[in-house]
Parts: structure tokens; sequence; C-alpha cells
């Protein structure tokens, strides 16, 4: 009887680890950045209160240039050109800890020719089920530029619409 007992416990801890090994979990953030986001708005933050943003002009204005974020930590950009054909460019992985999102950026193409501003690192201002808004956390490099100056770094801002 103990030894059926053992069994059904060591069959039951066996089939749960190789359930879970093979599900992706959602980040613990107040809503999911799965899926598609288009372009809102874009600008910059000085000094950490010095917001200025600009609606995003779309070159398509049939389509809006969106990122995606894949639930298998892939992070992609659609554009679309002046004729409104589709542009796709694989920005690189991405994960998220606590309110950061990581990006280990592609290494695949030169970066320079991506649209995309080469960050690794934002901090999620917002993310709720239509809207998500991104601050970039500058590299050591760009602190270094600016520490001592009055008016502080200069980062970017990008704030998204869900696309459904």
């Amino acid at each position: 009887m103990k030894n059926l007992k053992f069994r059904s416990i060591t069959l039951i801890v066996l089939i749960c680890s190789v359930t879970f090994s093979c599900v992706t979990l959602q980040q613990p953030l107040p809503g999911s950045i799965w899926g598609d986001w288009a372009f809102v708005k874009t600008g910059t933050i000085i000094n950490g209160s010095n917001q200025k943003l600009y609606n995003y002009i779309n070159i398509c204005d049939r389509n809006s240039d969106q990122l995606r974020f894949s639930s298998d930590g892939k992070m992609n950009l659609r554009w679309y050109d002046a004729h409104c054909a589709i542009q796709q460019y694989f920005i690189g992985q991405y994960h998220v800890e606590g309110n950061t999102l990581k990006v280990d950026l592609a290494s695949h193409r030169p970066y320079q020719d991506s649209p995309f501003p080469p960050i690794t690192e934002f901090r999620i201002i917002q993310i709720n089920a239509t809207t998500l808004k991104l601050e970039e956390i500058p590299d050591a490099a760009t602190r270094e530029r600016y520490q001592g100056t009055s008016s502080g770094p200069e980062v970017m801002v990008f704030v998204f619409m869900r696309v459904d």
C-alpha cells in the first residue's frame, strides 16, 4: 500500500513538472504585454519630469506601425512604407523583471538599419487592457554624458494602444 502511494505521488509530481515546463506563464504585470501595440505618441522626458509627447505620424495613412510582443519572448517591429507595403524587423528577445522591460537586441544584421532605436531597457510606466507606455532607462554611457548638467538625461518615451 505504501509503495502504491509513493508511486502515485511520484507520478503526480512528474506530470506536474512536465506540464509546467511546457507552459509559458504570463509576466506578473497589471495587464498582458503580449500582442500587437500600435504607436500613438512618442517624445522625450528631460531630467525625469519635463515630458514632451507628440502624436506619432504613420507614413502610411491606412495602417499603423506596431510593436509585437510574442509569448515566446520575441519583440518585432512592423511598419508600413509610403506605398503602404508592410516591413518587418526582429528587434530581439525580451523579458520583464518587475516593471522593467529588458531587450537583448538581435545581432544578425546591422542595427542601424532598424527604424526602432537600439534601447535595451524600458520602464513600464503604464500597462492596461488598452495602453502601454514605455520610458527608456538610460544606459551608463548616456547617464555619464549628462552627469553634472542641469538638464539631465533626455530619455525616449513611447505610448502604444493595443491592436485588436
